[in-house]
């Protein structure tokens, strides 16, 4: 049976899914890491000259660190494991309904230059842990690159394991 709905835009999503693990057992206190989702929408994968053009899809996300009762601040790292495939460049979204996985990533800059991942391959997330409670965002930005022809229609999810790390 051949597929002719392809070119169809179809909602493709996407969603972090965020597991804690912390390292360092020399302070007070807690913190936990959280994200927003995120929601690429309609995605076109084909170009097809006078009719549709495949085009980047782009999302943004928070990532947020909260932290109570620190006694001992100091910094922490926030790494990003790989998606489905164990690949962190590219990453993939699997398709409800089968078929070919979409590649897509995660940047930690608006010019998707620098993708997040472990620290090996990526950046990690950095920030700083001040005594007391602290709240701390990160804007993470998220693009499915154009022409990905060989996508079906459908819907698109996946989740990464992000790991928080405190360095006192």
């Amino acid at each position: 049976m051949k597929n002719v709905m392809v070119w169809v835009p179809a909602l493709r999503t996407a969603a972090l899914a965020a597991a804690l693990s912390m390292a360092g057992s020399a302070f007070a206190g807690a913190c936990s890491v959280s994200s927003t989702g995120l929601a690429f929408g309609a995605y076109q994968p084909l170009t097809l000259p006078g009719k549709v053009v495949s085009a980047a899809a782009t999302s943004n996300a928070t990532v947020q660190v909260t932290c109570t009762g620190i006694t001992t601040g100091g910094s922490y790292s926030i790494a990003l494991g790989p998606s489905t495939g164990g690949t962190i460049v590219p990453r993939y979204l699997d398709n409800a309904a089968g078929g070919p996985a979409m590649s897509f990533n995660l940047y930690v800059d608006p010019s998707y230059s620098t993708v997040w991942g472990d620290g090996s391959t990526g950046t990690a997330l950095t920030g700083s842990i001040p005594t007391g409670s602290s709240s701390q965002a990160h804007a993470i930005y998220g693009r499915i690159p154009a022409g990905q022809g060989t996508v079906r229609v459908g819907s698109f999810t996946g989740s990464m394991t992000m790991t928080l790390t405190y360095n006192p």
